[in-house]
C-alpha cells in the first residue's frame, strides 16, 4: 500500500499524552461510551500498570488522535468453556473519535481497518517474541464486543474473527481469530 494522506501513524500511550485525547468522544451507545470512558478515566491507566496492556494512540497527518487501540495478555479457559486455562491475547478496549467513524470513503485506509491492522500485527509480532522464549501463548487474538453492536461485530469477522457463541459476558459476546506465524 502507497503512502496516503490518511495514513494514522501510532505511538504508545504515555502521561505526557493526556491533553491529546482529553476531548477523544467515541460517540453514544453503550458500547461507545465505555470506550470513551475507559480511555479518559483510570482504566487505561490500570490496565497498563496492574496487566501490562499496551496502548497505542492513532494520530492522522495532522497530529490529530483519530482514536486508539489496546493490546493485552490474559488467562483463559480454552477452548470455552470447559478447556484447560491457558495465556493467549486480547483486545481489551479500542475506540474511534465519533468524527472517524466509516471514515475515509476508501475502504483500504479506513481508520478502523488501520486500527486493528495494526493490534493483530502487534499480536503476532508478541506471539512471535513468546515462541522464540518458550513461553506458552496460545496462537490466538480475542476481544469480547457488545452483542448489539452489529457493525463492530461485522468489523471483526471481516478481520477473520469468529464469534465463540457458548461464551457471553453481560451483554458482551467472545470472538477470536487464529494468528499465523510465519519464519524459522
Amino acid at each position: 500500500m502507497d503512502e496516503s494522506p490518511y495514513q494514522l501513524y501510532a505511538d504508545m500511550l504515555t502521561e505526557k499524552d493526556r491533553p491529546d485525547f482529553a476531548h477523544l468522544d467515541c460517540g453514544s451507545g453503550k458500547w461507545a461510551e465505555a470506550a470513551t470512558e475507559w480511555i479518559q478515566g483510570s482504566d487505561v491507566w490500570e490496565s497498563i500498570k496492574n496487566r501490562g496492556t499496551r496502548v497505542w494512540l492513532f494520530r492522522n497527518s495532522r497530529d490529530v488522535v483519530v482514536g486508539y487501540g489496546s493490546l493485552g495478555l490474559t488467562r483463559r479457559k480454552w477452548p470455552p468453556p470447559d478447556g484447560r486455562h491457558a495465556n493467549l491475547q486480547i483486545i481489551p478496549m479500542l475506540g474511534l473519535d465519533h468524527h472517524f467513524h466509516g471514515k475515509p470513503a476508501d475502504r483500504d485506509w479506513r481508520y478502523s481497518h488501520q486500527v486493528i491492522s495494526h493490534l493483530r500485527y502487534e499480536a503476532i509480532d508478541t506471539l512471535t517474541q513468546h515462541l522464540a522464549e518458550k513461553r506458552s501463548t496460545l496462537p490466538l487474538l480475542t476481544l469480547y464486543v457488545h452483542q448489539d453492536n452489529a457493525v463492530a461485530i461485522r468489523l471483526y469477522e471481516n478481520f477473520g474473527f469468529v464469534p465463540a457463541p457458548q461464551v457471553k459476558t453481560n451483554d458482551h459476546i467472545l470472538m477470536s481469530q487464529k494468528l499465523e506465524v510465519t519464519g524459522p
